[in-house]
C-alpha cells in the first residue's frame, strides 16, 4: 500500500447546481487514511476511532481516477449511503433476494443506497472522482472480496462449483495482499469496464430490473427549501423506501443567509463540508455553552440527537452534506418555536412583555429553515 499524501488534494472542479466551484480538498485532522494507492487514488474514513462520540453513523471520503474500481466488498454491520461530489461513477451491487445484478450510473448530486451485507463495488468512469459514502454505523466493518477470493481454500471452490483448483489457484495468483482499490498497476485486462461487462443493464431512466427496489434519487428531485440562491434537497426513507437507517440533506448557502437554530429529535447528525466555509455553531446541554466550529472542505462535525445548532457560512457559496442516522429527517426548527409558543408563555416563563413579543416576532410568518427572509423586515 503506497504511503498516504501528506499534501493536501489539488483543487477539484465541482459541477455544484449549475455553478463550477474550485474545490480544494483538505482532510478535516480528525479523520485518518483507510487506504491509499496513490496520491489520486485515496479513502480517509471518520468513525468511532477518529471522533468516539459519534453513534451509529460514520463517513468514508473515497477519490479516484478513471478506471480503478473500489473492489467488490460487503458490510456486515452497516447500510451504506453514496453520494457523488465530483465525476462519474457505476455503483454496482447483487440482490440477494431477487439474485440479480443491479447497476447504477451516478452523476454529481445522485445517491445510491446500499443495503447492509449487500455485495458492490464503484468503478470511476472519470477522472477526479469523490464519492461521499456515509454508513450506518460508528465504526462499519468491511469484507473485501480479494480477501475472500485468496483466503479461501481453491479446493473449496473446486468441491462447490466444480472448478479446478490447481488451474483456479493460478488464476488467482496475482492477489497478494487486500486490494481495496484497483486496478493493481500491472493489470493485463486493460479494455474491460462497468459499461462493456454489464452494457444490458439500462442505464438513463430504468436504472433497475423491473421489480426491483429503488435504491437511487437524485437530490435535485426534491428541494425541500429555496431562499434565494440557498437551497436545502433531501433524500429520506420516502424517496428510498428500503433506506430506514440513514437519510441526507444536500444544503447549499449563501453569504449573509442562516440554517436557522433548530434540533433533530430522531437522529444524530454528520455534517461534510464539500465547498465553501461554514461555522457551525451547537448548545452543549451539559456545560450550557456554545461551542463553534468553523469547517473547511473536507471537514466534518458531530452533532448528537437533541442538541440545538446553527450553520453560518463564511464564504460567497458553501455546500454541506447533513447527514442522518434516521431514515426520516425531523427538524424542531426555532422559526415554529417562537411562533406558536403563546406569548403569554414567554412573560410567564421569562417576565418578557407579551405584546411587545407578540409585535417583534410578527415577520416570522411559517417555518424559515433557511434565513433571513429575502426582504428582511428591517
Amino acid at each position: 500500500m503506497a504511503t498516504a499524501p501528506k499534501r493536501t488534494f489539488p483543487p477539484k472542479t465541482t459541477k455544484s447546481r449549475g455553478k463550477r466551484k474550485s474545490v480544494s480538498v483538505n482532510p478535516f485532522y480528525e479523520c485518518s487514511v483507510l487506504f491509499c494507492k496513490d496520491a489520486d487514488n485515496v479513502i480517509y474514513q471518520v468513525t468511532s476511532d477518529q471522533l468516539p462520540v459519534l453513534n451509529r453513523i460514520g463517513l468514508d471520503d473515497l477519490f479516484m481516477t478513471k478506471g480503478h474500481i473500489r473492489e467488490p466488498h460487503w458490510h456486515p454491520n452497516a447500510a451504506e449511503l453514496d453520494y457523488v461530489v465530483t465525476g462519474e461513477v457505476n455503483i454496482s451491487m447483487v440482490d440477494p433476494v431477487r439474485h440479480r445484478l443491479l447497476a447504477y450510473h451516478v452523476t454529481p448530486g445522485e445517491v445510491v443506497f446500499i443495503p447492509i451485507n449487500w455485495w458492490h463495488w464503484i468503478t470511476a468512469l472519470s477522472d477526479e472522482v469523490h464519492v461521499v459514502q456515509i454508513f450506518s454505523h460508528a465504526k462499519r466493518q468491511i469484507i473485501e472480496g480479494s480477501d475472500v477470493l485468496r483466503k479461501t481454500p481453491a479446493k473449496i471452490f473446486q468441491s462447490a462449483y466444480d472448478v479446478n483448483a490447481k488451474q483456479f489457484a493460478s488464476l488467482l495468483s496475482p492477489i497478494t495482499g487486500t486490494v481495496v482499490i484497483g486496478p493493481p498497476n500491472s493489470m493485463a485486462l486493460t479494455n474491460t469496464s462497468d459499461d462493456n461487462v454489464h452494457q444490458h443493464i439500462p442505464r438513463a431512466t430504468n436504472r433497475t430490473y423491473p421489480g426491483s427496489p429503488n435504491l437511487f434519487f437524485d437530490l435535485q428531485r426534491n428541494l425541500t427549501v429555496r431562499r434565494d440562491q440557498s437551497c436545502l434537497y433531501e433524500v429520506t426513507s420516502v424517496q428510498i423506501p428500503m433506506m430506514q437507517v440513514l437519510s441526507l440533506g444536500d444544503l447549499f448557502l449563501t453569504k449573509g443567509h442562516v440554517r436557522e437554530p433548530h434540533w433533530h429529535p430522531n437522529a444524530d447528525e454528520l455534517d461534510y463540508v464539500v465547498a465553501g466555509e461554514v461555522t457551525v455553531s451547537i448548545l452543549d446541554p451539559n456545560t450550557l455553552r456554545v461551542a463553534s466550529h468553523r469547517l473547511k472542505p473536507g471537514q466534518v462535525t458531530f452533532i448528537p440527537k437533541g442538541w440545538f445548532h446553527w450553520i453560518v457560512p463564511d464564504t460567497e457559496d458553501a455546500h454541506l452534506l447533513v447527514c442522518f442516522n434516521d431514515g426520516r429527517i425531523e427538524s424542531v426548527e426555532g422559526s415554529d418555536v417562537l411562533r406558536l409558543t403563546p406569548p403569554e408563555v414567554f412573560q410567564q416563563a421569562y417576565d418578557i412583555h407579551a405584546r411587545q413579543f407578540a409585535k417583534e416576532i410578527a415577520p416570522i410568518a411559517g417555518p424559515l429553515t433557511i434565513g433571513p427572509p429575502s426582504k428582511p423586515a428591517r
